[in-house]
């Protein structure tokens, strides 16, 4: 075996582990995932920044503590992956730079972990969203607090793990050039499919069939007129779905690509390095993309929680003696409304609610009052619009 100056297999310094000379298109080609790399570092660390800021000072904000939204939190972790993977896109400028890309320089396995560690991320991360939104519209409630952080801990030592098996099983230099940027060299196709291409696919076949569950029981409560979570319709239910599955659609849209051009390159179909440069180009613009997406639906994502809670609801009450709303002294708005479903129609002993914490506009329209129990309080069911600024 012919050895470098370092000491080093003379084959890890030529193609395909290195790149050696770089043509003006692959030269531009890295300039523009540098570029998108370095608009979704911008707007994923503005939103995180935002987002940390509002669970700093929310009591300045909302009538709830924000950290505790689970929806919210699932996307704060799935753009900490997104951060991840565009911080290893950034180096692409180093390699445009240097006119090459030599596969065992350090900022090459530096690279490598960042795009491995934040794909892996990302893709469990969507999984998970996808599973907490179906559970809270299936079971009307969401995770203890204390399951849910270690949930999400969980996912984040699990993607470490597999992150961190790579260059255990292949060694230091197991990270080289593969296409226009370092990840899994093309020696260990193996470790490529078992460490990474599996579970992307995993993710999206997974992410499918739980959205297409979810939807067919939205349809069938919709066809049965019924309410799946108490004080919430299936018309708002099926907004935060959609909402929710719009990132998984992202994911797949953007990621989907360039794991068909890894695997056709495992059946000695290897795509053109403009592919490459166009798919990674697609690949870092997640981090602003699911910014945008957040944007766009949060809204839908807040409304959609809420605090959702599996306990006995305390329902409105009214001041027998003075005919007053014990809540009117809230200046025509309430911060609390706690829907109670009409247990004593069907029988049901238990009682579910929603608890929006939040300045809300109720339609006396909407308002229904139920037959007055024995010690005179009278129990409503209320309709309400959030009106507050949510994060």
């Amino acid at each position: 075996m012919v050895m470098h100056d370092d000491g080093l297999p003379n084959s890890y310094y030529e193609a395909p582990n290195s790149l050696l000379s770089m043509d003006s298109s692959t030269y531009s080609g890295l300039l523009a995932i540098g570029a998108l790399a370095s608009i979704s570092i911008a707007f994923t660390s503005a939103l995180l920044g935002f987002i940390t800021w509002r669970m700093i000072n929310w009591k300045s904000h909302y009538t709830a503590n924000i950290s505790r939204n689970q929806s919210v939190l699932l996307i704060y972790q799935l753009l900490l992956a997104d951060l991840l993977q565009s911080v290893g896109f950034l180096i692409s400028f180093h390699w445009a730079a240097e006119r090459d890309i030599i596969g065992p320089k350090d900022i090459c396995f530096t690279q490598a972990w960042f795009i491995q560690l934040g794909d892996i991320a990302s893709a469990l991360f969507v999984l998970a969203i996808a599973f907490h939104t179906t559970y809270q519209v299936v079971r009307s409630k969401v995770f203890s607090h204390k399951h849910f952080v270690c949930s999400v801990i969980g996912v984040w030592g699990f993607a470490l793990f597999l992150t961190s098996l790579v260059p255990i099983i292949g060694g230091r230099y197991v990270f080289l050039r593969a296409g226009v940027w370092c990840w899994i060299s093309t020696e260990h196709e193996g470790m490529r499919l078992s460490l990474h291409y599996i579970w992307i696919f995993i993710v999206e076949f997974s992410a499918f069939i739980i959205y297409a569950a979810g939807f067919y029981y939205l349809f069938r409560a919709k066809r049965s007129n019924a309410f799946i979570t108490t004080g919430r319709s299936v018309t708002g239910l099926r907004k935060a779905r959609l909402a929710m599955l719009a990132y998984a659609l992202a994911y797949t849209f953007l990621s989907l690509p360039i794991a068909a051009g890894r695997m056709a390159s495992m059946s000695h179909h290897q795509p053109s390095p403009q592919y490459y440069l166009f798919v990674g180009a697609l690949f870092t613009s997640s981090g602003w993309i699911d910014t945008i997406l957040y944007a766009l639906t949060r809204r839908s994502l807040l409304f959609d929680e809420l605090n959702v809670y599996g306990r006995h609801a305390k329902p409105a009450t009214t001041n027998a003696a003075s005919g007053k709303d014990s809540s009117s002294q809230r200046q025509n708005s309430t911060d609390t409304i706690l829907a109670k479903n009409g247990s004593e129609g069907n029988g049901s002993d238990g009682i579910g609610g929603i608890k929006m914490e939040r300045t809300v506009k109720i339609e006396l329209g909407d308002m229904e009052s139920t037959k007055v129990s024995p010690n005179g309080v009278n129990n409503y069911f209320a309709t309400a619009e959030a009106l507050s600024n949510n994060v």
